[in-house]
C-alpha cells in the first residue's frame, strides 16, 4: 500500500461515502445518469459496495445494483489517477465474483451465468481537463480490441445534478483550505458558502454538525499530512548530510590522516564518532 493511502482513503471517505450511503440518493444520481429509467423506484436500488475489512483487501467508493440489470460502480478523484481503468477492473471483477456467489451461480457450470450490465464512472473534482471517457485498451494495451473496458468520468461543476454538486462542494473545500489555517474555519466556511450556492444543501442542512465535524477531520488529516511530508523531507536532508560527513570523515581516515580531533573539526562530527570510525574501518586498513 502506498505511504499514506489509508490517510487519504479515510478522508475522501467521509463526505462521499455518508451522502451516498443512501437508496434515495443513488436513485436521483441514477435517474441522472438515465432519465429513461422512469420506472425505477427506490425499492430497485441495493448498495453493493465493496468494503474495507482489513488492510490491503480491495474496496471501493459506491457501488450498486439496479433491479438485478445493471451494476455501477462509482470513484470519486480529487486528483487523478492514471491507472483508473485497471483499478475499475479490479472492483468489477471482484463485484461480479460476489455477485455470482451471491445468486448461487457457478462459472464452472455449462450453464452460462447471468451478469449485470456494468457501468463505470469517476467523479472527478480535481484540476484540469480530464477526457469523457478512459480506456483500458488505448491506456495499457495500445488500443488492442481483445480486451476492453470503458470509465466514464464526470468533472462538470453544477447545481443540477448530485455529481455535480458534490464536485462543487469538493472545490470550495479545497478554496477555503488554502485560505484558512484551522479545520472548523474552513469547515464551516465551507458549509456556509455551499448553502448559498446550492451544493448538496439539503443534506448538509439536515447533517450540519456531522458534516462540520467531517470537513474539520479531512482538514486537520490533510494538515497533518503535510507535516508529516515536511518531517521526513527534513529528515532525509539531515541523515543525507550526516552520511556525507561519515564518508569524508572515511576517506581522511583510509588517507592515512591520524588526527581524529582535526578529522572531527572538519567534519563536525564528535571525537568519539571519528574513533568510531576508525575502529570499525581498522580491519580493511590493515
Amino acid at each position: 500500500m502506498p505511504k499514506d493511502m489509508s490517510l487519504n482513503r479515510q478522508s475522501k471517505n467521509s463526505v462521499f461515502v455518508d451522502f451516498f450511503n443512501n437508496e434515495a440518493h443513488i436513485l436521483q444520481m441514477y435517474k441522472e445518469l438515465h432519465p429513461e429509467a422512469t420506472d425505477v423506484t427506490i425499492d430497485d436500488i441495493t448498495i453493493d459496495t465493496l468494503e474495507s475489512i482489513i488492510v490491503n483487501t480491495l474496496y471501493n467508493d459506491l457501488g450498486f445494483l439496479v433491479k438485478d440489470r445493471y451494476v455501477l460502480l462509482v470513484e470519486a478523484q480529487s486528483t487523478w489517477n492514471v491507472n483508473i481503468a485497471l483499478r475499475m477492473l479490479f472492483y468489477l471483477t471482484e463485484t461480479f465474483r460476489r455477485y455470482i456467489n451471491d445468486t448461487e451461480q457457478s462459472e464452472l457450470d455449462d450453464k452460462r451465468v447471468k451478469l449485470p450490465m456494468p457501468e463505470l464512472y469517476v467523479i472527478y473534482s480535481g484540476e484540469g481537463k480530464k477526457p469523457d471517457v478512459v480506456s483500458l485498451s488505448e491506456d495499457f494495451f495500445e488500443g488492442n480490441p481483445d480486451i476492453e473496458l470503458r470509465v466514464h468520468v464526470l468533472s462538470e461543476e453544477n447545481t443540477t445534478t448530485l455529481s455535480g454538486q458534490y464536485i462543487g462542494y469538493c472545490k470550495v473545500f479545497d478554496e477555503q483550505r488554502k485560505l484558512h489555517n484551522d479545520g472548523i474555519t474552513a469547515a464551516r466556511e465551507t458549509y456556509r458558502i455551499c448553502i448559498e450556492k446550492g451544493y448538496l444543501a439539503e443534506y448538509m442542512k439536515s447533517h450540519e454538525k456531522e458534516v462540520i465535524s467531517m470537513m474539520q477531520e479531512l482538514f486537520d488529516e490533510e494538515t497533518m499530512r503535510k507535516q508529516l511530508d515536511t518531517a521526513r523531507s527534513r529528515r532525509d536532508v539531515e541523515r543525507g548530510k550526516s552520511e556525507e560527513k561519515i564518508l569524508l570523515a572515511e576517506r581522511l581516515i583510509a588517507r592515512g590522516k591520524d588526527n581524529f580531533e582535526d578529522i572531527a573539526d572538519l567534519t563536525n562530527l564528535s571525537l568519539e564518532k571519528i574513533e568510531e570510525i576508525a575502529k570499525r574501518m581498522k580491519p580493511a586498513l590493515a
